[in-house]
């Protein structure tokens, strides 16, 4: 088996690979812009007697973890032809990308699993899902009526967007967002994309964006496709919001008052949301909402020493071991410490494992810091599936003051 890059002239190849593996196969030519939306500098092949036999792709991303932007992989487009499975090319390709995220300063990863077990071999842990709500559009017309909302959102204009053309808009929105703690509904996980246009332009080509702004500045944006096709009952008409972000409760009223104002167009309005958000303290006699799990992630530290430096956390000094068969990196004797010089911090600090002699106060494996750092687990359930091991109960109450359980929102899904 041999694992390399793509070039131009294997891009086809990729995009049957994922016809089949993910849509519905056919035979027929496909549009230049299917071809253009693959980079190759993302995709990993294996080859088998000189065939492409498995892909995977590694998108390049920044993703915010407690607060902290970190650069991200996010492995996607992950598929094997039926011939070739069961001879490990997933395994051999993912750990290719390791790898690659290393050399490229990336230290955190982050998926959506096929078999989450398979996953957590190879160090990921599972985090949770996003909500997808269903709810009727009726239930947002109290924005349509209230004299007060309407006072309050007077400052806030409206405008209404391809899609493909709020790369930018978005992206800096976000960061700006980010950057000032304004970002709602949540931002622990959400994850911003280095798509290309060409990409961008691929995925979003079907959807509509609308910003709020005060000041001309955006304060919300939100991105959605709409189906009101005259063919279909008035029941089935719908608007479907892939992702959504606001930074105050006026901008907000704005989004839910723009998506009201459909109500003679559509019935039904679904959107994805945290998990501990309830939609019903902003809807007027909503009734029962359809409301599903989606699929969950998996989470991964690629590199420890840039996953932990700099988080805005208060730690007491904690020295541990972890083990990391997969990257060699990873592996040794650590000690992390707040750096309160600014602000409180982790600072970590790599020691010699043949020359510590100091005491180790946990051990974990990489699948228990990853979990450790993302919040996706309480210490007492890490320490159930032995990912942490020989803790004492004060060493345990100091991990739990730095590293309480996050909920991840990240509505892009790839």
């Amino acid at each position: 088996m041999k694992i390399r890059k793509i070039d131009k002239n294997d891009r086809l190849e990729i995009l049957k690979g994922d016809l089949y593996a993910y849509s519905r196969w056919t035979n027929q030519d496909l549009p230049r812009s299917h071809l253009t939306a693959i980079n190759p500098e993302e995709v990993l092949v294996a080859e088998i007697d000189g065939k492409i036999a498995a892909a995977l792709q590694c998108f390049r991303m920044q993703q915010s973890v407690r607060g902290t932007l970190k650069a991200m992989g996010g492995i996607g487009g992950i598929w094997t032809y039926p011939e070739y499975r069961n001879r490990g090319c997933v395994k051999a390709l993912i750990k290719s990308a390791f790898l690659e995220m290393r050399m490229h300063g990336i230290s955190v990863s982050m998926l959506t699993p096929f078999k989450a077990s398979f996953y957590e071999t190879l160090g990921y842990a599972i985090a949770n899902a996003n909500h997808e709500v269903e709810m009727p559009i009726a239930a947002l017309s109290p924005y349509l009526k209230s004299s007060h909302q309407s006072t309050k959102l007077d400052n806030l204009t409206c405008d209404r967007l391809a899609a493909t053309e709020v790369k930018d808009i978005l992206a800096n929105f976000l960061f700006e967002s980010l950057r000032s703690h304004t970002l709602q509904p949540h931002s622990h996980g959400l994850a911003i994309t280095n798509f290309n246009y060409d990409q961008w332009w691929h995925l979003h080509r079907q959807k509509l964006c609308v910003v709020i702004k005060r000041d001309c500045q955006p304060v919300a944006i939100a991105i959605y496709s709409i189906d009101s096709s005259s063919n279909q009952p008035m029941r089935d008409r719908c608007i479907e919001i892939s992702s959504i972000f606001w930074t105050d409760l006026p901008s907000r009223d704005r989004l839910w008052q723009f998506f009201a104002s459909h109500r003679d167009q559509i019935h039904i309005l679904k959107m994805p949301l945290p998990l501990n958000t309830n939609p019903h303290n902003w809807l007027g006699d909503a009734g029962i909402l359809e409301s599903r799990l989606s699929e969950p992630w998996m989470v991964r530290i690629v590199d420890l020493v840039g996953a932990l430096h700099g988080l805005p956390l208060d730690c007491e000094p904690l020295t541990f071991a972890i083990s990391d068969s997969h990257c060699h990196w990873n592996e040794g004797i650590f000690t992390i410490s707040s750096d309160r010089s600014f602000a409180p911090q982790i600072a970590i600090k790599r020691h010699n494992g043949e020359q510590f002699d100091g005491a180790i106060d946990f051990y974990t494996t990489i699948a228990g810091i990853s979990a450790l750092i993302y919040g996706t687990a309480a210490i007492e359930q890490l320490m159930h599936k032995q990912w942490i091991t020989e803790i004492n109960p004060a060493t345990r109450q100091k991990l739990e003051k730095c590293f309480m359980p996050c909920l991840i929102y990240n509505p892009f899904k790839f």
